[in-house]
């Protein structure tokens, strides 16, 4: 039997989506967060806007990454230099504990295209990398720079303006995932983690707050696991069927091979209903 790697997308508030996954149910986080909530533009004065807002709501966002995460999980987030620590931050405890998620290192992508800033042209971002209290850390090699230099176009892009290489998403899915495991990027974007978690043989649930953008994530997520149909070395682990039967706006159900329990529980979708309050900033990445 050749199972294939299942994928599912939520439109939706992230915060009452992933209240709704199973504890301890992810094993890896790549996402790219609305960070400039917390301020301006990565420049000048407009940078001293306060973060107050954005860093309570992360706080919120980091309980539930905790939370449905497992302790041996690892994972990627974008953020620049004003919310660096403010990322960092959130997942930390309110009281003493190591059981926890914790940003560990920082990497620098410089970009090879100079962007905005005044007097200084920002030509880097920067990617944390987050730790659970159990991660080994081991399939990162130990002479790997904390440096990556790859182009990526600073400007418009066609499918989101802060559109990310879905190249540079696959290497950091090699760093921090196994084949088979279930990836989980709560600010889909246009779904570039999802297209790259197709062509990594990963399972991916993805969750998009704008409806535009869940559209076209949708359609590319969904092309990229149609035409990459990864076979995997071994059978997928068994999936509870309750990480996918989640009450959300929309949400599209894509669940591919397989014959096992799990698989045919996961086959019929849990019947949609309205998302409630709104506890996410307006500003989808």
């Amino acid at each position: 039997m050749n199972n294939k790697v299942p994928y599912k997308l939520y439109q939706g508030d992230c915060l009452e989506i992933m209240a709704q996954l199973p504890d301890n149910s992810i094993d890896a986080l790549v996402t790219d967060p609305p960070f400039t909530m917390a301020g301006g533009l990565s420049n000048g004065r407009s940078s001293t806007v306060d973060s107050q807002f954005f860093s309570f709501w992360w706080q919120a966002v980091c309980k539930e990454l905790n939370r449905i995460i497992k302790p041996e999980g690892e994972g990627f987030i974008w953020c620049d230099w004003r919310t660096a620590q403010v990322i960092a931050d959130g997942f930390k405890p309110k009281n003493q504990t190591y059981d926890t998620l914790a940003v560990t290192q920082m990497i620098h992508h410089y970009r090879k295209m100079i962007g905005q800033g005044k007097p200084f042209r920002n030509s880097v971002d920067l990617i944390a990398y987050v730790r659970g209290a159990k991660s080994t850390g081991e399939r990162i090699p130990n002479t790997t720079p904390n440096f990556i230099e790859k182009y990526w176009y600073y400007g418009k892009h066609d499918n989101h303006p802060a559109e990310k290489d879905v190249e540079m998403c696959a290497q950091l899915l090699e760093w921090c995932s196994d084949k088979g495991a279930i990836v989980l990027d709560p600010f889909m974007g246009s779904g570039a983690v999802g297209k790259a978690c197709a062509s990594m043989g990963r399972g991916f649930i993805g969750i998009e707050k704008d409806f535009d953008y869940f559209a076209i994530a949708e359609k590319g997520v969904t092309e990229a696991y149609t035409m990459k149909s990864v076979k995997l070395k071994k059978a997928l682990p068994p999936i509870s069927p309750s990480l996918f039967n989640i009450n959300a706006s929309q949400q599209s159900v894509h669940l591919t091979g397989g014959d096992s329990a799990a698989f045919q529980a996961l086959s019929t979708p849990e019947v949609d209903s309205t998302i409630g309050a709104d506890s996410t900033p307006p500003t989808s990445r």
